[in-house]
This record gives structure tokens, sequence and C-alpha cells, in this order.
């Protein structure tokens, strides 16, 4: 049995709470081994979670006739053996199968990408497999990488990089937000690229923050220091010390009314910056109670916001809250706002905002209007 095949065998079992306590443990330490199927587990938890009541009768043979077409398909999945597969009651057996076959469905979906991959690398050797981890609004993920470096993402962002990371370089891809304490190699520089910037760093302890929509990209230095260079100018290489911030501004191809968010079709897109990209040095903002960095703050589920429009908080909010957001009174979309969001509802949030700036809102289902 492949390590796909047993790990899907575990996770239907997790799922249908048949899997015993070294069970579940072998499945953690395969899911930090392997962090390329987050998405897929945190999908498939979400789907089996939801689902409706239904008739499991036919489970079983759809379990067997999905394992026969994954074969057809040249993908190795065989039948599972009777040992691993619970053997108390039919009606847990049945669950069994309704959790295997799901997990099948999503494992078949990853398998039959995979394997594409393979026969497009073999037809074109220039290309390279790679590792894709993503995060949905409302959420955040923790992510190991080979070298033993630690990434937080943020809700709506996607870190990736190639399967052979670590072995001649150390580079990765962010889009969105980023929160990374990279481990010490000299001989390996550590490279982040996102749309606007490029990072190297050595070891060190620092944020990155890189939305498409964004009116800017922030790169926020903790410990250690890092070497940032702007795409299309790379004789531009600003170093930063510990507790600076720099600032881009991202360069837009769509959307308008003075950063006035009036629909979902006026979509901010980033794009490369030219060679009179405003670029500029801050302090990190640090919280007088306790000296953390507000910067950072979400990785402890603190959404922190000082000096910031109506407008900009809202795109972070429709993230943070998994919700869309538009607000028709430019006025109101203009309102300078501080504060810290941490275990409030999107209507708490909006309730406790309507203290100090006034306006109406309107909550129908994900979507919210504000006027």
């Amino acid at each position: 049995m492949s390590y796909q095949e047993f790990f899907w065998v575990l996770f239907s079992k997790k799922l249908s709470n048949e899997a015993t306590t070294s069970e579940l443990k072998e499945l953690e330490n395969l899911i930090k081994d392997y962090p390329e199927w987050q998405y897929a587990i945190q999908n498939l938890e979400d789907l089996w979670k939801h689902q409706k009541a239904k008739d499991y009768s036919h489970e079983e043979d759809a379990y067997m006739l999905h394992i026969h077409r994954m074969k057809e398909l040249g993908i190795p999945f065989g039948e599972m053996p009777d040992s691993v597969m619970p053997a108390k009651s039919k009606k847990r057996r049945i669950l069994w199968y309704s959790a295997a076959v799901a997990a099948m469905l999503i494992a078949g979906f990853f398998l039959i990408g995979s394997f594409s991959a393979k026969n497009k690398k073999s037809q074109t050797p220039i290309a390279r497999e790679v590792n894709e981890i993503s995060t949905r609004p409302g959420s955040k993920s923790r992510v190991e990488l080979p070298d033993g470096s630690i990434v937080w993402l943020n809700a709506g962002s996607k870190l990736t990089y190639n399967k052979d990371f670590g072995i001649d370089k150390r580079e990765v891809t962010l889009v969105g937000e980023g929160f990374f304490d990279v481990t010490k190699n000299k001989e390996k520089p550590f490279i982040i690229s996102t749309a606007s910037i490029n990072i190297k760093v050595l070891g060190t302890v620092f944020n990155v923050k890189a939305y498409s929509e964004d009116k800017q990209t922030e790169t926020s230095l903790l410990h250690g220091s890092i070497e940032v260079t702007i795409k299309n100018r790379p004789s531009d290489k600003i170093i930063l010390s510990p507790s600076e911030k720099l600032i881009v501004e991202n360069r837009i191809t769509s959307v308008e009314a003075n950063g006035f968010k009036k629909n979902k079709e006026q979509i901010i897109r980033t794009t490369i910056p030219d060679i009179n990209t405003l670029v500029s040095i801050n302090k990190l903002n640090y919280s007088p109670a306790d000296s953390s960095v507000a910067e950072a703050q979400w990785i402890n589920n603190k959404l922190i916001f000082r000096d910031e429009t109506f407008s900009d908080l809202a795109t972070q909010m429709e993230r943070w809250f998994n919700v869309s957001i538009e607000i028709k009174n430019e006025k109101v979309a203009q309102e300078r706002l501080n504060g810290t969001l941490e275990t409030e509802t999107i209507t708490q949030a909006l309730d406790a905002l309507q203290i100090t700036t006034s306006f109406r809102y309107e909550k129908t289902g994900n979507k919210v209007i504000i006027q």
C-alpha cells in the first residue's frame, strides 16, 4: 500500500470515528510530512461535517466502482485489505465506506492532477512539480517547510514551492499574507516572490502582506535582516532592520473612486511596479500594553487596524469573516478607524464600529451592505 493509500485509509477511518489513538497519531505525522494535502483535507472535513443524512446502502458498491475507475486511469489506489476496514456492525462498516468514497473522490482529484503533472513533465522536461497550500477566507494555516522553516498563512492566501525545495535552493511564492520564521542556512538563502517584490533572507522572523486586491504590499521585520528587491527595479536593493516595515504602493488595473468600494466588478489587481512606484519605510506598530507587534497579531487571532479607511478595513474583514461587504456611502468608506477585533462575529464587529462611526448596515447571509 502506497503512502497515498495509507493516508486516505486513515483519514476515512477518522471521518467515520473508527480510527484508534495510534492511527490518529500516524495520520498527524503524515499530514506534517505532506503539507500539500492540507487544503484537500480542510475541504473534505467541511463537506463531511455539513452533509445531510442520506441512504448509505450502496456505498460499498460505489467504493469498489471508484477503485476500478482509478485503476483504469493508472492511479495506484488498490482495494483496501480487510485488516484496515472496521469489522464491527454493518451500519458502522457502511459509514466507513461512505467516508472512504468521499475521501477517495478528493484523493482521486489530487492524484489525477499529480499524474497529469508527471505526464506533462515527461513531455516537457522543464516542468517541475510544485506543492501548493491555500487557505480559504475565514481560516488560517500553519505550515512546516522541508527545511524546518515555519509559515503561518492568513485567510485567503496561497503558498507554492517546488518539490525539490531545499535541495539546491529555498524559494517560495506568496499570494496573500504569511508570517515566516525561517531556519538559518547561509549557503541557501530563503527567497520569497510576490507580485511586486522579492525578499531574500538567511534566517529571521518577518511578516509579508501581498494580497492582489490590496493597495499596498507590506514587509514587516521583527528579527534579523532581510533584503527586498522591487520587481523591474533589480538594482534597488533595500535592507530592512528589525522593527521596520517596507511599504510598496501597488499599481492597479481597475477600480476607482478614490478607493471607494462600489461593487464587486471593480477589482484591484496588483501588477509589476514601474520606476515611479512609491516606496516607504516606517516603524512597526507596537502595543503599549504588551509590546506585541500589531502587524503580526493576526497569527494570534487578532485583527488590529490603525488609521485605516473603512473601505480598506472592509477588505480585511471580508477575508477575516468570509463575507462580502459593499459600501454604498463614499463618506463612510473614507472614515478613518482604529481598533482590534478578536472573538467577535461579523455582526458584533459592525455593531462595535457603529459606536464611533455613523452608518447603517444590512446583512443577508454572507453579504453585508453598508450605507
